[in-house]
């Protein structure tokens, strides 16, 4: 429910709250005016009344005080609400009991605490008084009007607070009234002996158990008695002296008949007034139900959406409701490149089109757009023919080009998972299930549709744990770091490492870097897991350097965001002066993808790093979709080729090779150091000999190994040299 229907409501309500306190008050007033015609005529039953009010207060104020020497010796605010509600339970004539601090803090017998009404009366309290209260709404039900009798109390002569009795003189005085109702009819009685009647008639006609009431009357100083509650008929008496008796017969047709159309009319006024609130909620509340279903259409394709989706597959997973279906996730192939080569208004042109499209081969009803490039479509069969059907009339749906105008059309593609329903799913599994299929499509190209298979189950339940678990990875202590060695051709030997971090988590097991890094950068995890590197690195180094190794240095990837953030430099100073090795001793890494992303950021972080004493390389050469000229605006020490040109050039021939040699010329002759990644084999390493590289990283040389591992390979001889 909306805070608009809600408002609405409390509004109706008041309005009705309104009317309904206003007819009872002129109830009550046509009611008042006769009971003051019968307290005139009765001035020694409005004495015992008076007498009767007095007493009963005398008694719950000493019943109070009682309550007040006890409470002296409660501290705990618990038990004393636990003990006001004892004595009111014992005590049902106090409406309510509460013990008031001196700020106006009340915990209420029933568990309550707010703040004082009737400061006044409270004030007095607290100055030592006993004080009756003015009438005011009772905290817990608004709708009474009561009282309270309040009073101090005192801890060795100190006011600690204020005891409040809260009664309901309404209910005690609407009694008493009611009992004393109408006046009619006027006898005195003498000896038993009818004196005078004010209408022409005696007692004895009026009423059927006369003889009974008379009785009463000559056994008692007085009495009264209910005749006709229908009719508000009382009749009542009261020793006047020795021998005379007042009697007092309330009916009267003049006044039962004003008080009958009173009430009527007051009901009548009622019924219409909450007949017309509920017209005008039963109104607002359609129009929020048109409201609601428009918030589950899609604007542009007029589509149910995703809120709409997720309601129905609650619906059809309910287990006592449960019927198979199939869902098909359908995702636009590289949507976002369209996007952002036409625009965002030709991108809504294109969804148009396709759930046009879609559409054609589903009916609209099971047909909802629940993201800005996706749509589902719900089967109620998991026949295998008709899945297979319908996903291939879906991937072939963009066959044909989608026409925007009369000289511009656009190729588009999609991907489709399919995922079917089981006893026991939840939408948000279904629904991850399948966008997982659709990943998976994308992953080998796209223009295809997948099904959600266990072998996927297992791979996007792996997935899920992992994403969950990178979290608390670095906390939990769960990452090492292994050495890959670079050996120098020259030298004959490994003179540095690539520093690389691995995972090993008791739940999953071991995951491989391209599962968990990504996640890393996504989360910005990088951050502190970029900086726990470098620690442990330069850690390392100085461990090597007290057991007297030297002459290597420890190459470290960073990424893009660890490049940017603005404590990068500073934690890179901060590990060195800790560690105290040599600035040239570390070296950091960035890919050629990093540097392209930003070239002015990378050439400003790398040369604060060559500032520092820092040696910086370009990693992975080649790979992106920059070009030599890269080299020369990049202050870096050496470039690490990546291992695809020794691929190329083993299965293109001599062309790569060509290509491979003039790499290594140019950045030789730019006074860089080469490092020629993936070298495998004796082969490989003697071409690279014959091409001029500096240095060489492989499995040839050695796979990634823990630190006391690969330290020892710098004392070892190799058999190729």
């Amino acid at each position: 429910m909306s805070n608009r229907i809600i408002q609405a409501y409390l509004l109706m309500s008041l309005i009705l709250c309104i009317v309904i306190v206003v007819t009872i008050w002129n109830y009550h007033s046509t009611k008042e005016y006769v009971l003051e015609t019968v307290q005139k005529e009765t001035e020694e039953l409005l004495s015992s009344f008076t007498d009767e009010t007095n007493k009963f207060s005398n008694e719950r104020v000493a019943e109070l005080e009682l309550i007040a020497d006890y409470l002296v010796y409660i501290k705990d605010d618990q038990e004393k609400i636990n003990f006001l509600e004892q004595q009111r339970i014992k005590m049902p004539f106090f409406t309510s009991l509460g013990f008031v601090y001196p700020d106006g803090k009340v915990l209420a017998a029933d568990g309550s605490v707010f703040q004082v009404n009737q400061r006044e009366s409270f004030e007095r309290a607290l100055q030592g008084e006993v004080v009756y209260s003015d009438l005011f709404p009772l905290f817990q039900d608004p709708s009474q009007q009561v009282t309270a009798i309040r009073l101090p109390i005192r801890d060795n002569g100190e006011i600690i607070g204020v005891l409040s009795g809260v009664i309901n003189m309404g209910n005690i005085l609407g009694k008493i009234a009611t009992e004393s109702n109408l006046p009619g009819t006027l006898y005195l009685y003498k000896d038993e002996q009818l004196v005078m009647s004010t209408k022409d008639e005696s007692i004895e006609e009026k009423l059927v158990d006369a003889d009974w009431f008379i009785k009463q009357m000559n056994e008692k100083d007085s009495g009264q008695f209910l005749v006709d509650e229908n009719a508000a008929h009382y009749v009542m008496f009261q020793r006047a002296g020795a021998d005379w008796t007042v009697v007092v017969d309330s009916f009267s047709n003049d006044l039962e008949d004003q008080i009958s159309h009173n009430f009527w009319r007051n009901t009548a006024i009622v019924a219409i007034t909450l007949l017309f609130l509920i017209g005008i909620l039963l109104y607002i509340r359609r129009n929020e139900i048109r409201e609601e279903n428009m918030l589950k259409i899609d604007l542009l394709t007029n589509l149910p959406n995703r809120v709409l989706l997720e309601e129905t597959l609650k619906k059809r997973l309910d287990p006592v409701k449960f019927e198979k279906f199939t869902l098909f996730f359908i995702n636009i192939d590289r949507f976002k490149e369209i996007n952002e080569r036409n625009g965002y208004q030709l991108g809504d042109r294109v969804l148009f089109e396709i759930s046009k499209k879609i559409q054609s081969i589903a009916a609209k009803d099971c047909v909802y757009r629940v993201g800005g490039d996706e749509f589902v479509i719900l089967l109620d069969s998991q026949d295998r023919d008709e899945m297979k059907r319908l996903s291939d009339q879906i991937v072939h749906l963009m066959e044909e080009p989608i026409v925007l105008s009369t000289f511009e059309s656009l190729w588009v593609t999609l991907s489709v998972g399919i995922r079917l329903s089981e006893l026991g799913d939840w939408p948000d599994l279904i629904m991850q299930d399948a966008t997982f299929a659709v990943q998976e499509a994308k992953k080998l190209g796209g223009n295809r549709a997948i099904f959600f298979s266990q072998e996927l189950a297992n791979q996007n339940e792996r997935h899920r744990l992992i994403a969950n678990n990178v979290v608390h990875a670095l906390k939990n202590n769960e990452y090492y770091i292994v050495y890959q060695p670079i050996y120098e051709l020259d030298a004959k030997r490994v003179t540095s490492y690539e520093a690389l971090i691995r995972w090993e988590s008791p739940l999953i097991g071991t995951i491989a870097p391209l599962d968990f890094i990504p996640l890393l950068e996504q989360n910005d995890l990088i951050i502190p897991v970029g900086k726990w590197i470098m620690q442990e690195v330069v850690g390392q180094i100085a461990e090597w350097d007290r057991q007297g190794k030297s002459g290597f240095h420890v190459a470290v990837n960073i990424s893009v965001k660890q490049m940017m953030h603005p404590d990068f430099i500073p934690t890179v100073k901060e590990v060195l002066t800790v560690s105290g090795i040599q600035p040239q001793r570390l070296m950091f890494e960035i890919t050629e993808s990093v540097a392209v992303q930003n070239i002015e950021l990378a050439k400003f972080a790398l040369r604060e790093l060559n500032e520092l004493g820092v040696q910086t390389a370009l990693d992975d050469f080649g790979t992106g979709y920059s070009s030599l000229s890269i080299l020369k605006e990049l202050p870096i020490d050496h470039v690490k080729i990546d291992r695809s040109f020794i691929v190329r050039m083993e299965t293109e021939g001599d062309k790569s090779g060509i290509i491979l040699q003039g790499v290594l010329d140019i950045v030789r002759n730019l006074g860089m150091t080469t490092v020629m990644e993936g070298v495998e084999t004796e082969a490989q390493l003697s071409v690279m000999k014959e091409m001029g590289a500096h240095k060489v990283q492989g499995y040839l040389i050695g796979r990634p190994m823990i630190g006391k591992l690969a330290i020892d390979l710098q004392d070892e001889e190799f058999p190729f040299e």
